[in-house]
């Protein structure tokens, strides 16, 4: 994906928070947060394929508190096909294809905090024959491009194996950390042409990359994140870990959110 479409999602979000999109939430939940968590999902789960096609997930799966789906969904029982509208018309603005029209299902998960959402995405229509040479990210490079990195966290060598790690106080993220300075969902390092970038999620006390405040910035080894009272050395440095040190310390995915909906 072309950089400046990076900057499209950013004209997308900004057009749904000041269209009629933020009515749908009833207050419940914050649209950008929302808009942000579609755009990011759309982003990060997008496939290259070897012709050069860049394709959108097809499924997003919103995850939210019971008392926020229960309530949303008697407030407006269109709003995933609502939100699946809003979807194609995020794709055209990034020119990103579809394989098929996009399909939301808002479901609930009790481990969702309350008034917060969690989006995960992904591509139900692909088979064999169309997916062929496909990378995340929408990146032109393919995964085994990406730098060989750890995060240093409280004196752990944590690799980074994967091209998207949340950090924040919430148990959801990949790299909980403890302490009441660092908001739920606090920041997130993702795979973007072959580097790895570093983004405030909107925190209560922001994140820092060597004192200087950010809201996103590529990293380069030896690169100190700052998120509240937390220090996070970001290296490239893989022949320097020990065999112990190349244990995966990030939590995966856990399978339980994918609950059904009510």
């Amino acid at each position: 994906m072309a950089s400046s479409n990076f900057s499209r999602f950013e004209d997308s979000i900004q057009r749904l928070v000041e269209g009629g999109f933020a009515r749908l939430f009833a207050g419940r939940l914050h649209p950008r947060e929302v808009a942000v968590g579609l755009a990011r999902a759309m982003e990060d789960y997008s496939l290259l394929t070897d012709s050069g096609d860049q394709i959108a997930p097809d499924t997003y799966l919103v995850l939210l508190h019971p008392s926020d789906q229960h309530a949303l969904l008697a407030a407006n029982s269109r709003l995933a096909s609502t939100l699946a509208e809003e979807l194609v018309e995020m794709a055209r603005g990034a020119g990103l294809e579809l394989a098929q029209p996009p399909s939301v299902r808002l479901l609930a998960n009790d481990r969702v905090a309350e008034h917060s959402v969690i989006v995960r995405a992904l591509h139900a229509a692909a088979k064999s024959d169309t997916t062929q040479a496909l990378s995340h990210n929408g990146s032109a490079y393919p995964d085994s491009a990406a730098p060989e990195a750890a995060l240093i966290v409280d004196d752990r060598h944590i690799p980074i194996s994967r091209p998207l790690i949340n950090l924040g106080r919430h148990r959801d993220n990949d790299i909980i950390l403890e302490s009441g300075q660092v908001s739920r969902h606090h920041a997130q390092i993702r795979l973007r042409f072959g580097r790895y970038v570093v983004f405030d999620l909107g925190s209560r006390a922001g994140t820092t990359v060597n004192g200087v405040s950010i809201k996103e910035m590529p990293l380069k080894s030896g690169d100190v994140i700052g998120l509240a009272s937390h220090r996070v050395i970001y290296v490239e440095e893989p022949a320097s870990l020990t065999d112990e040190d190349d244990e995966d310390h990030t939590r995966p995915y856990d399978d339980s959110l994918y609950q059904s909906e009510d």
